[in-house]
């Protein structure tokens, strides 16, 4: 499974996608341009968060830090084979003296495990939210009245995706999960690898603007790397120019196939001025990198034993 492979059972039943009303026909193509401003409202990092487990001086650098991934068996190829679960380690930031490190793979590796954690804990709680819709939504279609809780809780869920309230054909397109895939392509070239000057100072990762007046934007700040991921997925999911995304994501679902960061990079010629030349970089990222593989990773529930013995 896609996207974490966050389990079957939370995207059980893909098929109400296609049932509730015609997905097909919901879309126009997307807007060109540069990429859009993005705007969501803050939330506190997941709690299964284990920064602390890493000692300071693990994550005094880069080179300090692979050698920490290395000693807990995080590395990329054994989650690819499903040896092992992603730890939940979430940095805050990226090493500054990443781009020191003499190897480019060892440069790359160490980015893309700082970054797979985020990106798998955002995954998971959107997979949560999509469960809880498609539950809501088969009781709806069986003609259930729902409890005032789950009218509250879909409301609210409404409003944060930007969707009229009750129009749950909508919503399941919008609230659902991007590919691990595509989210690290993506966070590679915006960000150089996590070594330009923007992801140092700001956390951004994916070139995100802010609207700072009429006709004008600056590039947005970030807390943490966890706050930059959740509003990367959360412009992806209800930013107009991405409707031709969120189609190919639907009629994925619609034929009961998790989604593929490769299939839906086409989708992206709005993200960049660069159009077509920008999806085609994305594409050759996943490919290059093996990034497909990442698309079944699991997030585990606690750390190995050795790391949690590295304080």
């Amino acid at each position: 499974m896609a996207a974490g492979s966050i389990g079957s059972r939370l995207f059980r039943a893909v098929s109400l996608v296609a049932v509730i009303g015609g997905v097909g026909g919901l879309y126009t193509m997307a807007l060109k341009g540069a990429r859009p401003p993005v705007q969501v409202s803050p939330r506190p990092a997941p709690s299964v968060a284990e920064t602390s487990a890493l000692s300071r001086a693990d994550t005094a650098s880069a080179a300090r830090l692979d050698r920490a991934f290395q000693r807990m068996g995080y590395r990329l190829d054994n989650v690819r084979d499903g040896v092992v679960e992603v730890p939940p380690l979430f940095l805050t930031q990226v090493p500054g003296d990443l781009d020191e490190l003499p190897d480019i793979d060892t440069k790359k590796a160490v980015f893309l495990r700082v970054m797979l954690p985020l990106v798998l804990a955002v995954d998971e709680e959107i997979a949560a939210d999509r469960a809880r819709l498609l539950d809501i939504a088969a009781r709806k279609m069986a003609g259930q009245l729902l409890p005032v809780r789950d009218d509250v809780w879909l409301s609210g869920l409404a409003k944060r995706y930007e969707v009229e309230d009750g129009n749950l054909r909508k919503l399941l397109i919008r609230v659902d999960v991007v590919p691990p895939s595509l989210a690290l392509a993506q966070s590679a070239e915006e960000s150089g690898w996590g070594t330009s000057k923007l992801v140092r100072r700001s956390q951004n990762l994916f070139g995100h603007t802010v609207e700072v007046g009429a006709d004008e934007t600056a590039m947005r700040n970030f807390g943490t790397l966890y706050e930059a991921v959740r509003a990367y997925v959360h412009n992806l999911n209800t930013h107009k120019a991405y409707d031709e995304l969120r189609r190919a994501r639907a009629q994925a679902r619609a034929r009961g196939l998790a989604p593929d960061g490769h299939a839906l990079a086409a989708s992206l010629r709005s993200y960049s001025e660069r159009g077509d030349a920008y999806v085609s970089t994305i594409r050759s990222l996943i490919r290059r990198n093996d990034l497909n593989g990442l698309d079944r990773a699991r997030l585990g529930r606690a750390l190995p034993g050795q790391m949690a013995m590295a304080n």
